[in-house]
C-alpha cells in the first residue's frame, strides 16, 4: 500500500514538473499548445521559443497577458483592437510601444489605419519606424502639397497627381474634375461617383466625374464669414495651370465649410451628404434657391424683373411662366420671386426628389450651357 501511494505521488510530481516545464508533450504540438498555455500560462516562459504568439488564439493570448511580458501585452492590444475595442487596446499598446517587435507594430498599425484613426498612428510614427505607405497615409490626411509624392504613391492610396492627364469619355457634356486636400474625403467621393452612376441625372452623360485627384492644401480652403466653404481657385491654376481645362467644372471636398457652387467650383465637405451634392450639382446648371437667399444676394438678385434662372422668375405674376407659383427665394429682395411648382423641391429642401418637372428643365439648362460652350469653342477653333 505504501509503494502504491508513493508511486502515486512520483507520478503527480512528475506530471507537474512537466506541466511547468518547456517539455512538456502538448507544447510541442500546435494544436495542443494554445489550449495548454491557457491552462498554464507559466508554461510559457519554458517554451517561450516554440510559441509563436500570432498564431494563438484569442483565449489563450487573454491567458497569458497576466504574465505582464511586453510581447504579450503587445499582442492582447492587437487582439482588442481587431475587436474594435480601440481604447481598450490603447492602454497596452501605448505602454508597450518601444518593446514591442516591429512585425506586431505594423500588425496594429495596419488595424488602426482601416479604423482610420489617424491620431493612433501619428503616435506611433513618433516612436517607431514605419513603412513609407503609413507616412504618406499620414501626410495626405495632413494636406501635405502634392509636389511630395509621385504618382505611383498617391495611386497607392487611390488618387491622382495633379499632373496627370484625365480624359472623360466623348459622350460627356459635362465633364468634372473631383479635387480633395485630405485623404479621408476619398472614400466619401467615390462612394458618390458610384450611386450618380447608377442613377444618372437628369440623364445618362451630363455628367462624367473623374477619380479623385490631390491637390492637398493648394487651395487653402477654409470656410468664409459666412461659414461657406472658400477656395483660392487662382492659387489652383498657378500652381497647375494645365489641370482644370481638362474639364468643364470642378468639384472639391474639403474638410469643413458649408457646400456651395462659385462658378464652375462646387465644393463640399467631408461631411456632406449626397442629397447636397445633388442640390449643387443643379446649381452647376443655374438653378437658385428656392428658400430666403440672403439679404446680401437678395439686393441684386431681385431688384429687377426676368427669368434669372431655370427655377426662378422675378417680378410680377401675370409675367410669370403659366403655372409658376410664389417662391420664398426672394423674401429680402425688392421683387417677388416665381417658382415653377407647389410644394418644396429638391432646391429648397435638399432630401426631396427630384421630379419630372425639374428633371425637364435641369435638362434643358444643360443642353442650353452645353450649346454655348460648342459654339465658343468653335468659334477658338478647338472642334474637330
Amino acid at each position: 500500500m505504501k509503494t502504491q501511494v508513493k508511486h502515486s505521488l512520483i507520478v503527480i510530481s512528475c506530471l507537474f514538473l512537466m506541466a511547468q516545464s518547456g517539455h512538456h508533450p502538448l507544447l510541442f504540438s500546435s494544436h495542443s499548445q494554445a489550449a495548454f498555455l491557457a491552462l498554464h500560462p507559466h508554461s510559457f516562459y519554458q517554451a517561450q521559443s516554440r510559441i509563436v504568439l500570432h498564431a494563438l488564439p484569442d483565449a489563450t493570448i487573454r491567458s497569458l497577458s497576466k504574465l505582464a511580458q511586453p510581447e504579450i501585452a503587445f499582442e492582447w492590444a492587437i487582439r482588442l483592437a481587431k475587436q474594435g475595442l480601440y481604447t481598450r487596446s490603447r492602454v497596452y499598446w501605448q505602454r508597450y510601444l518601444n518593446d514591442a517587435s516591429q512585425a506586431q507594430v505594423i500588425r496594429l498599425a495596419a488595424l488602426l489605419k482601416a479604423a482610420n484613426d489617424i491620431n493612433a498612428i501619428s503616435l506611433i510614427a513618433s516612436k517607431r519606424r514605419l513603412p513609407r505607405h503609413y507616412l504618406d497615409w499620414l501626410s495626405l490626411h495632413r494636406g501635405v502639397l502634392p509636389s511630395a509624392f509621385n504618382s505611383e504613391r498617391l495611386a497607392a492610396h487611390n488618387m491622382s497627381s495633379p499632373l496627370d492627364s484625365v480624359t472623360f469619355a466623348r459622350e460627356c457634356i459635362n465633364r468634372v474634375l473631383v479635387l480633395t486636400d485630405h485623404l479621408a474625403a476619398v472614400k466619401k467621393l467615390k462612394q458618390f461617383k458610384i450611386r450618380y452612376t447608377s442613377a444618372p441625372e437628369p440623364s445618362v452623360w451630363s455628367y462624367c466625374f473623374s477619380e479623385p485627384i490631390y491637390i492637398g492644401d493648394t487651395m487653402q480652403c477654409t470656410p468664409d464669414n459666412s461659414q461657406f466653404a472658400y477656395c483660392d481657385v487662382a492659387a489652383l491654376k498657378r500652381a497647375y495651370p494645365a489641370m482644370l481645362p481638362q474639364g468643364d467644372k470642378a468639384l472639391m471636398m474639403t474638410r469643413q465649410g458649408n457646400a456651395n457652387v462659385r462658378g464652375d467650383m462646387m465644393t463640399l465637405n467631408t461631411q456632406s451628404q449626397y442629397a447636397v451634392f445633388m442640390h449643387e450639382l443643379m446649381h452647376f446648371s443655374g438653378f437658385e434657391d428656392e428658400y430666403s437667399v440672403p439679404k446680401q444676394k437678395a439686393k441684386w438678385l431681385c431688384q429687377r424683373a426676368g427669368r434669372h434662372a431655370p427655377n426662378l422668375y422675378v417680378g410680377e405674376l401675370n409675367d410669370a411662366p403659366k403655372g409658376w407659383v410664389k417662391s420664398n427665394t426672394c423674401n429680402y429682395g425688392a421683387l417677388q420671386a416665381y417658382k415653377p411648382s407647389e410644394g418644396w423641391s429638391i432646391m429648397e429642401y435638399q432630401t426631396r426628389p427630384l421630379t419630372a418637372q425639374y428633371r425637364r428643365l435641369w435638362q434643358q439648362a444643360i443642353n442650353a450651357q452645353h450649346a454655348k460652350r460648342w459654339v465658343k469653342s468653335e468659334r477658338l477653333g478647338l472642334t474637330e
